[in-house]
């Protein structure tokens, strides 16, 4: 691989899940143009705490030994032309207006550096695979686990939260089998037209699953105080339902930053990072359940599909 043509890859400012399958697409898109790849989420993410400050590292190891000092020189030149070694830690927004970032010219670019900040699905990158290439004849689902498997790598801290949840809570650690679900609030509503028919949709699918499967424990993850508060009337008989700590609070689309001034964006980042590794512990434990049920429209039902390799009985997304 040369040393000196990179990707560096920004952050949407999206949900994390949303934000972490970009960076799944731009790994992949890396691997098909022989670029080292630089994951920094800087004052575009949700979760920027300082200006100098990578986000992606609060939550992964670096994906790279090269950071994005690393590539910003002099020398160097750079695409989109919007970008320059003076200006790549800042946040291009205008980048929806879609100038030089059209996928044919982002693969085929001969810059230094690539910048990537815009979202293109894993599905549309297959075209670009080399039939030498490890991916060639593989299904999206199976390249987005070998990308999970060999570049999402926890940090040990949040590696420990999970451990610790399943070390107090021996209804999860030992009683099997144990269905994991992953249900929406009303924060999806805006997305999916039928939410509500869809969140319907869980009773009678859970319900196969205990009795096909004679399942001990029922995970509920949620962003919603109104759905745990159903699944606790529901599942909550002789300790059958299980649930973390982490807040049920639907997640905000970011304001644009030139609408917000610095320090209440910093402030905002920081207390999103708790209640995200929250959020991160959920998917996790979710993936190692023996069962999942989850919204085929969620980012982080997505994730959890993604993290292991499933027989296909034993997951459902609904759609």
């Amino acid at each position: 691989m040369s040393t000196n043509r990179f990707l560096l890859i920004k952050a949407l400012g999206k949900s994390i899940w949303t934000d972490v399958d970009h960076v799944i697409c731009q790994l992949f898109a890396a691997e098909l143009t022989d670029r080292i790849p630089i994951v920094y989420w800087g004052m575009e993410s949700n979760y920027s705490v300082a200006i100098d400050t990578n986000s992606y590292e609060i939550f992964f190891e670096p994906i790279s030994q090269y950071n994005i000092h690393d590539i910003t020189r002099r020398e160097y030149t750079f695409y989109p032309p919007t970008w320059k070694y003076e200006n790549l830690l800042a946040e291009d927004t205008d980048r929806f207006k879609m100038e030089y970032r059209d996928l044919n010219s982002l693969m085929r670019s001969d810059a230094n550096v690539v910048v990537s900040d815009v979202y293109y699905p894993l599905r549309s990158l297959i075209p670009w695979v080399r039939k030498s290439h490890w991916a060639y004849g593989k299904t999206p689902y199976q390249i987005y686990r070998v990308l999970f498997d060999k570049y999402l790598k926890l940090q040990p801290s949040i590696k420990r939260e999970i451990q610790k949840f399943i070390n107090m809570n021996p209804n999860f650690r030992d009683e099997r089998p144990i269905i994991g679900v992953h249900v929406r609030g009303n924060s999806v509503a805006n997305e999916v037209a039928q939410i509500y028919d869809l969140n319907e949709f869980y009773k009678p699918n859970v319900w196969q699953f205990v009795v096909k499967y004679n399942i001990r424990h029922l995970l509920v993850i949620t962003d919603s105080a109104k759905v745990l508060k159903q699944y606790k009337k529901l599942y909550d008989r002789q300790g059958m339902l299980l649930y973390t700590d982490s807040k049920k609070v639907s997640f905000k689309e970011r304001i644009a930053t030139c609408l917000l001034d610095y320090p209440n964006k910093r402030h905002k980042g920081v207390e999103l990072v708790k209640d995200t590794i929250e959020i991160i512990k959920d998917t996790y434990l979710a993936a190692q359940c023996d069962f999942f049920i989850g919204n085929g429209y969620s980012s982080l039902s997505n994730t959890v599909m993604r993290l292991r390799d499933w027989p296909e009985t034993n997951i459902k997304l609904l759609y």
